[in-house]
């Protein structure tokens, strides 16, 4: 992690300057998601990139092991996991875990672990709004996990602007959004954009973190970014496989407008959603 510098900047390009050192995304992410949509990826290749690295590999085998799969301890090794999984299966899991691993534990009066809890919730609901709504849900499972990715770098390189921003834990979306922009000069989810793109990341998911927090209009083609949006409010509202009563109205008329689906489905959903859920968490190692 980049040596942290002057806090408090006051423009967007001030706070770009202060990430230019972020940490290096492994190679074996961009391959991986550069083969999302190709069908004639070498996976032998992959596969041993992946065993090389036994940090990743332990993360992706505890979830492999887990509820996720329904395996309960069956594969000990990626090459076995890919052979009893499948590559398509694993490759989001290998990615969530090379992301997390990049980010070491470095700021202490950040909640590490809500933060990643809260990803995971909602990469694992997006992956069910893209499976249900025919979109790809790998792509759809890594845009979740990093759709929080600006909140991360700013608590990490500017931890007391951060907490100025965050001192209120009931205040709206709209209101931390505006209060770290006051702080900043940038918001969360600007940032985050901004971060996907200089790690190289595609542009489809460089748009759903930069507009996870964007409303759009009914009518057009549903992308991504509707599955982000949607799948970050179904994370604040999904309680153990259940829906919190309240939010969920605005969250059934957010999934019929941008995605079309019907609201009377969200229940089956949510219990999907956990199942993946209880497996998924196992990435943080906890």
């Amino acid at each position: 992690m980049s040596e942290k510098k002057q806090e408090n900047p006051d423009s967007v390009s001030n706070v770009l300057d202060h990430i230019q050192k972020l940490p290096s995304m492994p190679s074996i992410v961009l391959e991986l998601l550069e083969s999302f949509n190709n069908e004639n990826v070498d996976i032998a290749t992959l596969a041993n990139k992946i065993a090389h690295d036994q940090a990743i590999v332990a993360r992706v085998l505890r979830v492999a092991n887990s509820s996720f799969f329904g395996l309960s301890g069956q594969v000990s090794s990626i090459s076995e996991a890919i052979s009893v999984l499948g590559f398509n299966n694993l490759r989001g899991l290998v990615t969530a875990a090379a992301i997390i691993n990049a980010f070491p534990r470095t700021e202490k009066d950040f909640n590490w672990t809500a933060f990643w809890r809260h990803s995971i919730s909602t990469a694992v609901c997006a992956k069910v709004l893209a499976k249900h709504a025919g979109l790809n849900s790998e792509s759809a499972f890594t845009a979740g996990l990093l759709h929080d990715i600006g909140k991360l770098v700013m608590a990490v390189y500017f931890p007391q602007a951060f907490i100025q921003a965050h001192e209120s834990d009931e205040a709206s979306t709209i209101d931390s959004l505006q209060a770290e922009s006051a702080a900043l000069g940038v918001d969360h989810a600007t940032l985050g954009g901004e971060v996907a793109k200089r790690w190289h990341f595609p542009p489809e998911i460089r748009e759903a973190v930069e507009l996870h927090h964007t409303e759009a209009k009914a009518g057009i083609k549903k992308t991504l970014a509707d599955v982000t949006f949607i799948a970050n409010l179904f994370a604040h509202v999904l309680d153990n496989d259940h829906l919190r009563e309240e939010p969920a109205v605005y969250l059934a008329n957010m999934v019929h407008l941008r995605l079309g689906l019907d609201s009377d489905k969200l229940e089956v959903l949510a219990e999907e959603a956990q199942l993946l859920y209880d497996g998924a968490v196992t990435l943080i190692g906890e």
